[in-house]
């Protein structure tokens, strides 16, 4: 089932032929992606801390 799922996953997405998503000579603004980064981290540590206060654990998987 993985198998046929991770085929139809190779067809349609993001990445597929008929994608017009991103422009093939797109460029990458650094700092739109640093401010990402930033904001993901923050969205993570105050979501981290909320867990912790709810009395969650942390395993590893």
């Amino acid at each position: 089932m993985e198998d046929r799922a991770a085929k139809v996953d190779a067809l349609f997405g993001a990445q597929d032929g008929m994608c017009t998503l991103h422009a093939p000579n797109e460029r990458v603004l650094f700092s739109k992606l640093r401010n990402t980064v930033v904001a993901m981290c923050a969205f993570v540590e105050e979501y981290a801390a909320d867990f912790r206060s709810r009395g969650g654990t942390a395993t590893a998987a």
